[in-house]
């Protein structure tokens, strides 16, 4: 059996722990309500769209992304009155680029013809128009600040629309 005085001194230290404990998990769920990173959003919309088909639009967030390991995000729009437009929202801030293409068919295709000549519809962000070749990241790259929201309106090449 413990004595009087050890006893009490164990339910201090318990009890001093638990009111630490609890005093720490408070502040903790308050601090990301004051301290969390501002979250931006990227706009992006292309007009002057031919009816039909679905606006494949990809955000990539680096360059490794861009030539393989695939797109932070992606949407695929409708097209309504010539124009499509997405938003991608929740974003930190750093360097994010377009690629898009108008996929005329619904085939979720990227079509091209023999001889490696797109039929639909292409663009980048910045709207670069690199002959023979896509774009490149570097040249479709933009900033995004913290809690910025930036726009990007994309004209479209190839298949016909140029």
């Amino acid at each position: 059996m413990l004595r009087p005085a050890l006893t009490r001194r164990l339910a201090m230290n318990t009890f001093l722990k638990t009111a630490c404990l609890a005093a720490l998990l408070t502040a903790s769920a308050l601090v990301p309500a004051h301290a969390r990173a501002q979250t931006a959003s990227v706009t992006v919309t292309v007009e002057d769209v031919r009816d039909g088909g679905l606006m494949d639009i990809a955000l990539y967030d680096s360059e490794a992304g861009w030539d393989g390991t695939g797109p932070v995000a992606s949407r695929r729009i409708e097209i309504e009155n010539g124009v499509a437009i997405a938003v991608f929202e929740n974003l930190e801030a750093g360097e994010y680029a377009v690629r898009l293409y108008h996929d005329e068919n619904g085939d979720d295709v990227f079509n091209m013809n023999v001889m490696g000549i797109p039929t639909e519809g292409y663009g980048f962000s910045n709207n670069p128009f690199p002959r023979f070749r896509g774009a490149r990241h570097d040249e479709a790259e933009f900033t995004v600040a913290d809690g910025e929201s930036v726009s990007q309106t994309i004209e479209l090449m190839g298949g016909g629309y140029w």
